[in-house]
């Protein structure tokens, strides 16, 4: 972690390198709130309490691109963070690092950010590892970018993705 920090302060760019999980250190910014514990019957144990520990802190912070409203993978799954990190701290753009199972990768992960975007009128970052990590678990993939109105504006497997990101479609105020 401490060479992806260097590469960082010494190229002068911002590295989102959510997902590294670690138990009992206190040097992340944002930990995963919500673990993914989940019995999956005649499939998968998944058990991230083994091995980390949830965090209690909602954090956004400002960055060159805009306020960053920070989470992690299966807090997807939980709508009230991020209309906290938009309503409460400002956000205007949402991190979603995450490894989605292939399963539910396939049948939530686009339609959860969407809504997520749509929701708080944020743009949604959703960085996703892809691919096989072991005998057992598989990742989804599919990272994208969703501007506040829901529409995908770019979509990759493996690579780099770009967007513009227009503030003024953030800011819009919602009117009932």
């Amino acid at each position: 972690m401490k060479q992806y920090c260097s590469l960082a302060r010494d190229s002068g760019i911002w590295l989102s390198l959510g997902g590294f999980q670690e138990k009992g250190s206190d040097d992340s910014q944002y930990r995963k709130i919500h673990l993914f514990d989940v019995d999956v019957p005649g499939g998968m144990v998944y058990k991230e309490s083994s091995f980390t520990e949830a965090g209690e802190d909602i954090v956004a912070l400002d960055t060159p691109v805009g306020r960053l409203g920070l989470t992690v993978c299966y807090d997807l799954r939980f709508p009230e963070i991020y209309e906290h990190l938009r309503f409460h701290h400002q956000a205007q753009v949402l991190l979603v690092p995450s490894a989605f199972t292939k399963i539910t990768g396939q049948a939530h992960w686009e339609i959860l950010l969407r809504a997520r975007a749509i929701e708080t009128q944020c743009y949604v970052i959703a960085a996703a590892q892809a691919g096989k990590h072991n005998q057992k678990r598989e990742s989804f993939g599919d990272s994208l970018i969703i501007d506040p109105w829901g529409t995908v504006v770019d979509r990759l497997s493996t690579g780099i993705a770009v967007a513009e990101i227009d503030f003024s479609h953030v800011n819009y105020k919602k009117k009932y």
